[in-house]
């Protein structure tokens, strides 16, 4: 009795240090301990088999980047993915036995696999039921983990998949923009003398330095423009593509952002400042037909972003116990 206990502490201390042990064809190493989180061991086996048969990361690589070796992000992942499950332990987020065979029965029969054949499928890999059932389960509160306590935290506007569409079409999207401006006029006429003209521009540059003061650009439009048609109570900004717009104007509007306003412009009827109300993409066909699509992955991308933030932070209250360097 006493030589089989021996043997136990034996295990146990290869299992911790990786320590191998002879025998008659060499050093065989038993396996060793790479991390402990919270007090739950996460072995090199494990992270062998993730490494060998996937999926190699399931949670995130974080704080490893996706150039990482594939022994770090599978070993992060599994950290990870140990923080995330020990969260919902703590928030009474689990999976009954009932609804995991629910949910392995829809699977199934959506992919079109009877259960005699996923039992085939698991032995030819030297995977178990027992296996492939816990490994379900933990997806299945992954799911209702980042339901519960990261999706509330995703915000996606319609401005955001606009950029994004942009973004994955490779283009600035200029000739697809729609902005709209609002204009102060102060007017120069034909034929006006120097001093005038002098004045006039002395007058933009005043209104330009309160507008950057905080003045209102409405009110400065009733107060000062020279455009009776701006001054209207009910006047709705101009809206225009802005691959039309000329060199200048282009050049002074397009990196705007909403609510700012150019300097003075000068144009042919006078001096001109625009402000910016709104920039978005206008009637686009691909990109309605994209629309949903592109909604989805932003949502998946911000929810990785999201888990990201909510793993930093448990990194910095949680036990992490490394032993892989």
């Amino acid at each position: 009795m006493m030589r089989r206990f021996s043997l136990i502490l034996l295990v146990i201390h290869c299992l911790a240090s990786g320590v191998s042990y002879a025998s008659d064809s060499g050093e065989v190493l038993i396996d060793r301990v790479l991390a402990v989180v919270n007090g739950r061991p996460i072995f090199y086996s494990d992270i062998r088999r993730k490494i060998e048969t996937g999926p190699l990361v399931v949670v995130s690589e974080y704080p490893a980047n996706k150039e990482a070796p594939a022994q770090t992000k599978a070993l992060n992942d599994a950290i990870n993915f140990e923080l995330i499950l020990g969260a919902a332990k703590d928030l009474d987020i689990d999976v009954s036995e009932a609804d995991l065979d629910q949910e392995i029965s829809r699977y199934l029969e959506e992919q079109r696999i009877s259960k005699d054949k996923l039992g085939e499928l698991l032995a030819q890999e030297g995977e178990t039921i027992d296996n492939y059932r816990r490994d379900f389960r933990n997806q299945l509160i992954l799911r209702r983990f980042q339901r519960r306590v990261i999706a509330p935290s995703i915000k996606v506007t319609e401005k955001d998949v606009e950029t994004y569409y942009l973004s994955q079409s490779g283009t600035t999207g200029n000739d697809l923009i729609d902005v709209s401006l609002r204009q102060l006029l102060i007017k120069i006429e034909p034929g006006m003398n120097k001093e005038l003209i002098e004045a006039k521009r002395s007058l933009a540059n005043d209104i330009y330095g309160k507008l950057k003061g905080g003045l209102d650009f409405v009110d400065a439009v009733g107060l000062y423009s020279d455009d009776p048609n701006a001054k209207k109570p009910d006047q709705k900004p101009m809206i225009l593509k802005l691959k039309d717009l000329t060199g200048a104007l282009k050049a002074a509007i397009e990196p705007l952002r909403t609510g700012e306003f150019t300097a003075p412009i000068t144009m042919p009827n006078g001096l001109m400042i625009f402000q910016l109300v709104d920039k978005k993409l206008g009637e686009n066909r691909d990109f309605a037909a994209k629309k949903v699509k592109l909604d989805q992955e932003l949502r998946l991308i911000e929810l990785q972003n999201q888990t990201n933030k909510w793993l930093g932070e448990q990194h910095q209250r949680i036990s992490v116990k490394r032993m892989d360097d």
